[in-house]
């Protein structure tokens, strides 16, 4: 977004290149260190997260927890969120969390203790799901209303190294050895009507030109999270 305003694209210009191509469901993505007190930068990015959202339209932005080992005691890291919530609110927008193995919130039984604003979500990314052997049966867990995004994703049956290195491994939905119809199902009990969008990062797709990669990662998400759900790359 900050890229798109200093080549001279004016808030109008972003969200009208949204409309032009059908993009219905938006979202902001991916804001950290909200919960380092004073740091200037993590300001900086929430702003231009929370403008971001203004321009496009999207009523959610998705965080992430701590990936850096600082030891921050839960009930801070929760008094920090709520504060984000509160500041979101202002906006008019929700946050959804990400829990991610190799962060401090690990989990959907931990990410359940942020919950208590009432914009507050969670982001429900299948990969950290499996790769966390967070068991599916955990979804049930998570109140009405507060899945606020969905991601897809497959890989391989085995990590290869380190979460946080084989996160960049992903494969097209499909091709990989996730449960991702049980995925689908478990979603489509636990959280109806929320738009499914893919998130593959892999440095085979990344080279590819921006539609021929769009085709392939759509491909099997298609074939998986198909039907009546919304769908958005």
């Amino acid at each position: 977004y900050l890229e798109q305003r200093a080549a001279g694209f004016a808030d109008a210009a972003v969200r009208d290149l949204f409309d032009r191509y059908g993009m219905r469901h938006r979202g902001v993505e991916f804001l950290t260190d909200w919960f380092v007190s004073g740091d200037e930068a993590a300001a900086a990015a929430e702003r231009a997260a929370f403008d971001a959202a203004a321009a496009i339209g999207a009523t959610v932005v998705n965080v992430g927890a701590d990936f850096a080992g600082r030891g921050i005691p839960r009930r801070e890291m929760v008094a920090h969120f709520e504060r984000l919530c509160a500041r979101a609110a202002d906006r008019g927008l929700a946050v959804a969390l990400e829990f991610v193995p190799f962060s401090d919130v690990p989990d959907i039984r931990t990410a359940l203790d942020f919950l208590a604003p009432d914009n507050a979500g969670l982001v429900a990314d299948c990969w950290h799901l499996f790769r966390g052997e967070t068991p599916l049966a955990d979804l049930r867990l998570v109140p009405p209303g507060r899945i606020l995004c969905i991601q897809a994703s497959d890989a391989a049956a085995m990590p290869d190294g380190p979460l946080a290195e084989d996160t960049r491994n992903r494969l097209p939905c499909g091709d990989g050895a996730f449960d991702l119809a049980g995925f689908a199902a478990a979603i489509d009990r636990h959280a109806p009507g929320v738009p499914v969008s893919v998130e593959i990062i892999s440095p085979r797709l990344a080279a590819m030109p921006a539609a021929e990669a769009a085709v392939e990662s759509l491909r099997g998400a298609r074939a998986i999270f198909g039907g009546e759900r919304p769908r958005t790359a």
